[in-house]
């Protein structure tokens, strides 16, 4: 009884509409007109009892094989959705449904063409294929043809260049057209020439064969195969840095197939297969590895390789027909197929990363590593397009996906399924019929009705169908409004937007055929990149305010892309005024667009005069400013700085206006501004602009004219204007009260003077150089008079001094002066010097007579440094310093004498009675 009082309070709180559809059922009740004992009373409540846990029961089972006929009727219902193009074996479901009817149908025949069809709903590009047969009415030119993903042609390509010998998509929609002399020429979807590049001088010299596009994570990677059957690669097309893979070993004969793949370290691989060997190569390492795949069929080559999407999965195809399925380092094998195809392969490809597709023209034989495969037959020939979560299906007549089914879809739809989701759709049916069963469906699924309401929101953001969506998120709206705050509302409203906008992308108009899965891959900006490139200006900024999407790739990016579509496509059409005109009445002049974009756009197209025009319209003087400086607008650019109130601005002005003009012209220019001339005073003082001098002057700035006196002195080029120049900087010093810049002034004066006099007695180049190297200089020609006056002259500290003996004693060679040094008193700088300079020029011997006169606690270390190693460890040993043996045995580690005489010296250390009972 409590338990039924639950369940009528849980249905008078969570259902009351329900209850209101509900008819009361009045239940018969009669009194008993014969007395009984209480013991018979006792056993009819019994028996009463027992018939009403019966009557519950069947009711319960009555329940649920009415929820069963429910659920046939449903799925009856939308058989034409769900189960038409269903395949289902062993526990994998796989679906395949239409996605587009080509509207190409009776134009293009695909088994005459080469095929390359862009990733994520991408475009489909074909040129005819120079290895099959085929009449033609047009020039041996081939022609590319670029097509919608519904089947409308967007443009051609007439080719005039080379011999292509591939044509691919990069991930940004972009057409590679790859060359046999190596050139890569990129295309827009609407074939216009984007960039090019070369795969480098031996790809050019010995020609390409083959070339394969393949995803890196920054963009798109190029790998092409040349007639000496080397590989080269380029990681990203935007910076195409080429690198070589090493040879592959053996008998220089053409793979028979290969692939890349780029792993999760970044890094580049081809798998190529000769015969029936494959090789790994890998440029970073330069290493090749061959690598031996578990096939137990017999067979003389591989014929085919294909990648998984994750990177994670190869698979292989024989010469015998049969498909081997393992891990990319071929250390596992997952399952082995005998496919049996009489018909030669025409593509190998997987179906996300569950399941491997052999195309066989008009057949596609799915397999998977669980041994779960089936066959789909086409009417006509196909291609086929791996996607991350499926497999686009490209025929003369139809285009279309096939996956797997996604869990939460299997769980709500699969036959007899009585899963929370499942019922809770079930529930959705029966009340939009106002029918009081949806609250018993409800009560079936009141503990699991969470899990319910996601599955129908996962379920709905796989389905491609938007009445098959809005049933699943109706149901879901059902289920969300008993849980309340239990399920967060974001995921339902997310899954509705992203449901709106995929639906309106998918519109055969627009052609962009998105998965959930692809979406989430892509992201807001990725979709809006692909809705610019195919012009789709105005659902993509409808798509920017559904979503409020900031500003950087938002609205205004869209505009600013669509304003340089107009001027680049309104060349000769509209004068630069009239452009300038309606760009402006679209885009607004109070608007966040960057029309400084736009104008460099207008640069780019050699339009200057819709670039200034278009620059009155952009309101941040910082993006204004350079770019009337870049067209030559210097008094406009200044008027503008002007108007900002920036003095960074106003100086950037001045600078640039200083080197294009003249002084005059300079000068009548700033003088109408009161507020630049005070920051070009300002400017003259912190930079050197011409005319700081007299700036100074009016200034008496003494200070400043000594240092200006000082740099000029070194800019010129006579010895006398040199020294009349340091001559007045000493005064304007002594004006300043600098009495140490004055010292140091006279003191370079001096010195100059008495290298002009060595300079004449030597007849070597002594001028401009330092003190210590003019005292280096008289050292090293043992002028020890001329080297005595210089350092009274210059008051040369005494250890400088020595410094300077020391090295340049060591530099000429000169090691009895050396050692005559060392005994003339003791060393001011100590000996560590004298050692270092001795083993600068490799002279050990010479090192050893001041070794022992090195302080105490820098023995060892130099020691060491002189590679004396059983000296430097007698003396560790001597003051028992075990940390110093450890220091000298690791710097010693590859003379195995002095490694075993420090052993034995540190375990005397680490045994001291031992060593002393041994004696």
């Amino acid at each position: 009884m409590r338990s039924q009082e639950k369940d009528s309070s849980y249905r008078v709180q969570k259902l009351p509409v329900l209850l209101l559809l509900q008819e009361e059922e009045n239940l018969p009740f009669s009194e008993h007109k014969l007395h009984v004992e209480e013991e018979e009373l006792e056993v009819e409540v019994q028996e009463a009892g027992h018939q009403v846990g019966e009557l519950l029961q069947v009711e319960e089972e009555l329940h649920l094989s009415e929820f069963q006929v429910s659920r046939h009727v449903l799925e009856n219902q939308y058989n034409l959705f769900f189960f038409t193009n269903v395949h289902m074996s062993g526990f994998m479901l796989y679906k395949k449904f239409e996605v587009y009817s080509m509207g190409w149908i009776d134009q293009v025949n695909l088994q005459d063409l080469k095929v390359t069809v862009a990733s994520s709903g991408g475009p489909i590009a074909v040129v005819r294929d120079d290895m099959k047969l085929t009449p033609v009415q047009t020039s041996g030119k081939p022609i590319i043809f670029i097509f919608s993903p519904s089947g409308e042609l967007k443009s051609t390509i007439k080719w005039s260049g080379g011999k292509i010998v591939a044509i691919n998509w990069s991930s940004s929609e972009e057409l590679l057209c790859i060359q046999d002399d190596g050139s890569v020429s990129a295309y827009d979807i609407f074939g216009n020439y984007q960039n090019s590049f070369q795969m480098g001088q031996e790809a050019r010299e010995m020609k390409i064969i083959d070339a394969r596009t393949f995803p890196t994570s920054t963009g798109t990677g190029l790998v092409v195969l040349t007639t000496n059957f080397r590989f080269f690669v380029v990681n990203n097309i935007r910076d195409p840095r080429i690198r070589r893979f090493p040879d592959i070993p053996g008998v220089n004969i053409a793979p028979s197939c290969w692939a890349a793949i780029h792993g999760d370290d970044r890094q580049t691989r081809v798998i190529v297969a000769k015969e029936k060997d494959i090789y790994l190569l890998d440029y970073s390492e330069q290493h090749v590895a061959q690598k031996t795949p578990e096939v137990s069929h017999h067979h003389l080559s591989i014929i085919a390789i294909a990648v998984s999407p994750c990177g994670k999965l190869v698979a292989l195809l024989t010469d015998a027909g049969v498909i081997w399925i393992g891990s990319f380092d071929f250390r596992r094998k997952f399952c082995e197929h005998d496919a049996q195809c009489m018909l030669p392969a025409v593509q190998l490809v997987w179906c996300g990363s569950g399941a491997v597709v052999l195309n066989l023209g008009s057949v596609l034989l799915v397999l998977s590593p669980n041994r779960d495969n089936f066959t789909l037959i086409l009417d006509s020939t196909s291609h086929v397009c791996p996607e991350v979560d499926g497999l686009r299906i490209i025929t003369n007549s139809s285009h279309e996906f096939l996956q797997k089914v996604p869990l939460p879809n299997q769980e709500i739809f699969r036959i007899g399924s009585m899963s929370p989701g499942a019922i809770l759709v079930e529930a959705s049916r029966e009340f939009q019929k106002r029918s009081h069963r949806a609250e018993e469906y409800i009560r079936l699924v009141k503990n699991q009705l969470e899990q319910a309401v996601i599955q129908c929101i996962q379920a709905a953001g796989n389905e491609w169908q938007p009445s098959v969506q809005k049933m699943l998120l109706r149901a879901a709206q059902l289920g969300k409004s008993f849980l309340f705050d239990k399920v967060d509302s974001e995921l339902f409203v997310g899954m509705y937007q992203i449901l709106r906008i995929l639906n309106a992308v998918r519109n055969y108009k627009i052609a962009l055929p998105l998965t959930f899965q692809q979406y989430e891959q892509l992201g807001k900006t990725g979709l809006l990149n692909r809705l610019i490139l195919r012009r789709q200006y105005s659902i993509a900024i409808q798509i920017c305010q559904y979503l409020q999407m900031s500003e950087a790739d938002g609205i205004p990016r869209v505009l600013t892309e669509w304003a340089c579509y107009k001027i680049k496509h309104g060349l000769g059409k509209l004068d630069a005024e009239q452009l300038a005109n309606e760009i402006s009445a679209k885009l607004g002049t109070g608007s966040k667009v960057s029309y400084s974009s736009i104008a460099l756009k207008a640069i780019e197209c050699k339009q200057e005069k819709l670039a200034i025009r278009l620059l009155d319209f952009e309101h941040r003087a910082s993006e204004q400013i350079p770019l009337l400086l870049k067209l030559g607008q210097e008094p406009q650019a200044l008027a503008k700085a002007v108007e900002s109130g920036d003095p960074n601005l106003i100086y950037y002005v001045l600078v640039v206006m200083k080197e294009t003009y003249s002084s005059d012209k300079f000068y009548m220019t700033i003088r109408h501004y009161p507020s630049v001339n005070a920051l070009y005073a300002k400017l003259c003082r912190t930079i050197q602009m011409g005319s700081l001098e007299q700036i100074y002057e009016q200034e008496d700035n003494f200070n400043a004219q000594a240092l200006l006196s000082v740099k000029d002195s070194y800019r010129a080029q006579k010895l006398e204007n040199r020294s009349a120049l340091l001559t007045t900087a000493v005064k304007q010093y002594r004006q300043a009260k600098a009495e140490i810049a004055a010292s140091l002034t006279e003191d370079q004066l001096k010195l100059l003077k008495i290298q002009s006099g060595y300079e004449s007695k030597f007849g070597c180049p002594v001028i401009d150089v330092s003190l210590n190297d003019t005292l280096k200089l008289l050292m090293r020609r043992r002028d020890i008079k001329e080297t005595e006056e210089m350092v009274k002259k210059f008051k040369v500290p005494e250890r400088r001094l020595w410094w300077l003996k020391v090295t340049t004693f060591a530099e000429i060679g000169d090691w009895a002066e050396l050692e005559k040094l060392s005994r003339l008193k003791k060393s001011p700088i100590g000996y560590e010097p004298f050692v270092d300079v001795c083993l600068q020029y490799n002279n050990v011997t010479e090192a050893q007579r001041y070794l022992p006169k090195v302080e105490e606690h820098l023995s060892i270390k130099y020691y060491v440094k002189a590679k004396l190693y059983t000296e430097a460890a007698q003396i560790a040993f001597q003051r028992r310093d075990t940390e110093a043996l450890h220091y000298v045995q690791s710097r010693c580690s590859s003379n195995r004498d002095a490694v075993d005489m420090i052993n034995s010296l540190i375990a005397k250390l680490a045994n001291p009675s031992e060593s002393q009972h041994k004696r």
